[in-house]
């Protein structure tokens, strides 16, 4: 299999693994408990409508983002990738504008779709120019040209992603809100993948749920894998604003598509607000500090909101490929389109005794 994403430790001897953007302190323990502890659970079908996890996902997002929302409106899938693919499925678009660069399960579930793709306008950075914060985050992000692209192309399908992977950064509010407008004017259902949404400290002022009641043909993707360090487990939801694509998502997904100790899983790690407390505000801090140390080491970084951080180095090595015989594992973004196809390398925020051992495998690389 040739990987198009990171994580690939299967072809590789790795013993850091930075090219995939999961909590640094890993799966919680809460969960681990649950999952040995529920292994009896496993000889019985799981719940097909998944009611115990639906109510604890509702009243996690209650609590931390303001949504009332009703059981109906919560899709369970295993993982953010199942629900994308189903989603797109299920309107089986004849066109889609797509946020460039983004992850590339959009392009691979609209392919399927036999759909033709439009990249969205995105900020660029003119060659030789310093890359530099941008605190409204438009750094390789959709731009107000993405609105007019909308409505000269009218795709059937809109597809965000916020905070952007592999940038990080956050969508401009005005300019998302033009984008919204500009989507329900041509009548284009909206995906909003925001899987790495909360690990951001302004999570509840960004989600897009508080624009489900004027946007209601809206898709939002949410996921255990990154924020929980459970991607082995396969867990995701989608908030559905529009009842019919909702229904019509449900009918594509195969019976008992989340399993028994996946939904217990979820719902142990839902009301772990303590792990989440405490990973997320270190998190926070070892970010600022990396971004130092690349920024040091002469990296142009983009300080994005999420857990992970962009940067382009100067050098003509290949990073990622000189820092495997060191088993560290970075993600090179050459196969990202949108991004110049050299020197862009993603790296996952880690704990500071990992973050400190990429940063001195780095500076023996160049």
């Amino acid at each position: 299999m040739i990987y198009e994403h990171g994580g690939d430790i299967y072809n590789n001897d790795i013993e850091l693994d930075f090219s995939v953007n999961l909590n640094a302190f890993g799966m919680p323990e809460s969960v681990k408990r649950v999952i040995t502890g529920s292994l009896d659970k496993a000889e019985n079908y799981p719940d097909p409508d998944w009611h115990d996890l639906r109510d604890a996902i509702a009243a996690w997002e209650k609590a931390h983002t303001g949504a009332d929302l009703v059981p109906e409106q919560i899709i369970c899938g295993n993982g953010a990738s199942e629900l994308i693919h189903t989603i797109i499925q299920a309107s089986w678009p004849s066109s889609a504008i797509i946020q460039t660069p983004g992850f590339y399960g959009y392009e691979r579930s609209l392919e399927a779709a036999d759909c033709r793709i439009i990249r969205g306008d995105s900020m660029s950075v003119m060659p030789g120019v310093k890359l530099r914060s941008d605190r409204e985050g438009i750094y390789f992000m959709p731009t107000e040209k993405m609105a007019d692209q909308i409505r000269s192309q009218r795709p059937d399908m809109v597809i965000l992603c916020n905070p952007s992977n592999p940038v990080g950064s956050c969508i401009n509010e005005e300019i998302l809100k033009k984008i919204l407008a500009a989507a329900r004017e041509v009548k284009a259902r909206i995906v909003i993948d925001e899987c790495f949404l909360p690990f951001c400290s302004d999570f509840a002022g960004r989600s897009a749920v508080r624009f489900l009641k004027d946007y209601p043909n809206m898709m939002i993707i949410r996921a255990f894998t990154k924020l929980y360090a459970m991607p082995g487990i396969r867990l995701g939801y989608a908030i559905s604003g529009a009842r019919l694509w909702g229904e019509q998502t449900l009918k594509l997904l195969p019976e008992w598509n989340v399993g028994t100790l996946a939904q217990a899983a979820g719902i142990a790690a839902l009301k772990d607000e303590e792990y989440l407390k405490k990973s997320l505000s270190y998190i926070s801090k070892q970010k600022e500090v990396l971004m130092q140390k690349l920024l040091f080491l002469g990296m142009d970084v983009i300080p994005g909101k999420a857990n992970f951080l962009l940067f382009r180095s100067p050098h003509e090595v290949d990073l990622k490929q000189a820092l495997l015989p060191k088993g560290i594992l970075i993600r090179s973004c050459n196969n990202y389109p949108g991004l110049p196809h050299f020197g862009f390398y993603r790296v996952c925020v880690k704990k500071e005794e990992d973050n400190d051992r990429l940063i001195e495998a780095l500076k023996s690389a160049f």
